[in-house]
């Protein structure tokens, strides 16, 4: 079954009960960042500990990605960067596609980067996208 927003308005937040993070799945992002942005990050959250237990950002302001989590007592883990694929004012395609034990990043149909996973991410019940960034359609499939 496939879930579909479009044109969410940003910051978009959107529950996962019904959609956790497992073997297959895939959350892809269409959409572009305005000219004049800084940053945006796609996340996907614990509520009930507020931990994010994967960050997607893409950090305009100093050309990188960055991917990361951070802890339910607080802070944030070592930050894993990345060159920044996205040019400001043009379109995008993100995947972020979930295997068994990390996330792989597709950007505009090429492969990016792949985080693994530190935590359960099947405690991850709510994504969210905020930030600098028109987004046209998330999808989750």
């Amino acid at each position: 079954m496939t879930l579909m927003w479009n044109n969410p308005t940003i910051p978009f937040t959107v529950s996962l009960a019904e959609k956790q993070c497992v073997p297959g799945r895939d959350f892809v992002f269409v959409g572009d960042a305005f000219y004049g942005a800084q940053r945006f990050s796609i996340s996907f959250v614990q509520t009930s500990s507020g931990t994010r237990l994967f960050q997607l950002e893409f950090r305009f302001d100093h050309n990188e990605t960055v991917l990361n989590a951070n802890f339910p007592e607080g802070g944030w883990g070592e930050e894993e960067r990345h060159p920044l694929p996205l040019l400001m004012g043009r379109k995008f395609n993100i995947e972020v596609k979930c295997s068994t034990d990390r996330f792989m990043i597709i950007v505009d149909f090429q492969y990016h980067s792949e985080f693994v996973f530190r935590f359960d991410m099947n405690k991850a019940d709510t994504l969210m996208i905020e930030g600098d960034v028109n987004i046209q359609s998330v999808q989750i499939d």
